[in-house]
């Protein structure tokens, strides 16, 4: 169970004591020079409305499903109230939970949770999705103002793999499954699905189907809906099941009405997805480069060679310096040769680099293969190379960084991301534009105080995921405000410059205001006709993905 007020395992923190460098030079970098204490409220001191009950649903649900694990408890009610926001954080945080479910139902098979719709449908009670819990745009926070009953349905019972066909290299797997559950159960075959994303310890199938996630190796084995073979959402109307055949041509591919969905039309309980052979060998190493433009030249240099490595991961000058500052001080000789290649690097116009992770999977001859043809193309583009420990070091601490953010918050520091996706070339200017607009806001609001940064994550023969991390003073009293001017300022940005308005984090309640600007306002008409068609009464995660449907998210952007 994760922590109610912040990322993870209650006996699980970020390792502060390993990295001694890191804290002093934030606090310069924030303009802390009184550091605040911004704990969580004690657990006893929260307080629980009432839970809102529909007797004719749960006594249908009690007689149809029996066998369900049902819960109004304060506690569970509690742990499935939102997800894991800069703003679903701070207000738990100040003991402000808003509006709770009022039942948590755990079904454990697809026929159950055919049943809960059916009779949520005919007793008008609303159903949000729940896997692991880690959205962080309001993916499965419940409506402010509410006044139907509202059950989350918890999947996590739902989390076998059902079936592996090691013949077609897929296999069926129920969408409660974290992504330990899934890969432990496919290893047993020598198998892997390959999709890591940063929550990967606490997330699920279905919610990365839900949310059309993209794991940290998506360069070579693809987004999560690359990866789907069929699908089976059961909807207040009935069952969509996809067929498990390679490819078809039988009309829209409802593949990819499914995947991305967002819980708004129903409840994915299953899927057959492509997997392959756990790879034998890995090789994850560091580069620098002299200039984030440099980095993304080498990139875009590999990939038209047709060098496509599982991973590329290029940090901005910015992040390179939290990096930097996340390493443990050399002692001895090790920081005397380091303070010596600093110095080299200086002079040789790497005075301000980026470090790009790169890294190759599968059989050893081809990862050798890959390593020396994409380090020949990278070197011709500035490359200075740094081994395999700097890999290793990303290897270990990379579900590390979501911790991060409750230590600062307890410090009284705001801390969010935002990312998106452009083609080559607009890469280089929104990741320029939307620096600019975030330093803009330091220099009015915290005398130029602030940290910001940026990362490669994901590449496309056509463009790149950019994914930008900032941090600023909270403004006492003005905290959820000052995270929406943000908020606003970077996305109002991304669709001035061109970008996609989420690459992989979905809509939420937070992303909702640009949808337009997105898909169209005949898109959005074609996104509500299907609303309609299979959840009519409007039960299924009220306020998620379409805008204007009556009723306002918690909270408003």
């Amino acid at each position: 169970m994760m922590k109610w007020w912040g990322w993870g395992a209650y006996d699980v923190s970020f390792p502060m004591d390993q990295k001694p460098n890191l804290w002093p030079w934030a606090r310069t970098k924030l303009g802390l020079e009184v550091e605040r204490s911004t704990p969580p409220v004690e657990r006893a001191s929260l307080r629980f409305a009432s839970p809102v009950m529909n007797d004719a649903f749960v006594g249908a649900l009690a007689a149809a499903v029996p066998h369900a694990e049902c819960s109004s408890s304060d506690e569970d009610r509690l742990h499935h109230a939102y997800g894991k926001s800069y703003p679903n954080l701070w207000r738990a945080r100040c003991g402000d939970l808003g509006r709770l479910p009022d039942l948590v139902v755990r079904p454990s098979s697809r026929e159950d949770v055919e049943s809960i719709l059916a009779l949520a449908h005919a007793h008008e009670a609303c159903v949000i999705p729940f896997g692991g819990g880690t959205n962080i745009v309001g993916g499965v926070d419940p409506l402010l103002g509410e006044r139907r009953m509202i059950v989350c349905l918890d999947l996590r019972r739902m989390n076998r793999v059902v079936s592996v066909d090691r013949y077609a290299m897929t296999a069926v797997i129920q969408a409660g499954a974290s992504g330990p559950e899934l890969e432990q159960q496919l290893q047993k075959h020598g198998l892997s699905l390959g999709h890591f994303p940063d929550s990967f310890e606490y997330s699920t199938l279905g919610g990365w189907l839900a949310t059309r996630s993209a794991g940290m190796q998506s360069d070579a084995y693809g987004r999560i809906e690359d990866m789907v073979v069929s699908v089976t959402m059961a909807t207040p109307m009935g069952v969509i099941e996809t067929r498990p055949v390679p490819a078809s041509s039988a009309g829209p591919d409802l593949n990819r009405v499914v995947v991305g969905s967002e819980g708004v039309l129903g409840v994915i309980v299953e899927a057959t997805m492509r997997v392959h052979a756990a790879p034998a060998a890995k090789d994850y190493r560091g580069l620098l480069f002299r200039s984030f433009s440099d980095g993304v030249a080498a990139i875009h240099d590999c990939l038209r060679a047709g060098i496509r490595p599982s991973m590329i991961r290029l940090q901005d000058e910015g992040e390179t310096e939290l990096a930097f500052r996340m390493k443990a001080p050399p002692k001895g000789l090790s920081g005397l040769l380091q303070g010596g290649v600093k110095a080299y690097l200086a002079r040789s116009g790497y005075a301000r680099p980026c470090i790009m992770v790169i890294g190759f999977e599968g059989q050893p001859a081809d990862v050798r293969r890959l390593r020396v043809q994409a380090l020949r193309v990278m070197k011709r583009r500035g490359a200075f190379p740094l081994g395999a420990s700097v890999g290793g070091a990303w290897s270990k601490d990379k579900y590390n960084m979501p911790y991060l953010r409750d230590y600062i918050m307890d410090r009284g520091v705001m801390c969010d991301v935002s990312e998106t996706s452009a083609t080559w070339d607009k890469v280089v200017d929104v990741h320029a534009r939307t620096i600019a607009a975030v330093e803009e806001l330091f220099r009015e609001e915290q005398g130029g105080h602030g940290v910001v940064g940026c990362h490669i994550s994901h590449t496309y023969d056509t463009g790149a995921c950019l994914y930008f991390t900032y941090a600023a003073r909270q403004i006492e009293g003005r905290e959820l405000d000052q995270y929406y001017r943000y908020k606003r300022r970077i996305t109002d940005g991304f669709m001035q410059s061109g970008a996609a308005l989420t690459h992989h984090h979905a809509v939420g309640t937070e992303h909702r205001p640009w949808m337009e600007q997105e898909v169209s306002s005949t898109g959005l008409r074609a996104l509500r006709g299907l609303k309609a068609a299979l959840d009519p009464k409007g039960i299924m995660n009220p306020g998620k993905l379409i805008p204007d449907e009556g009723k306002t998210a918690q909270p408003p952007p």
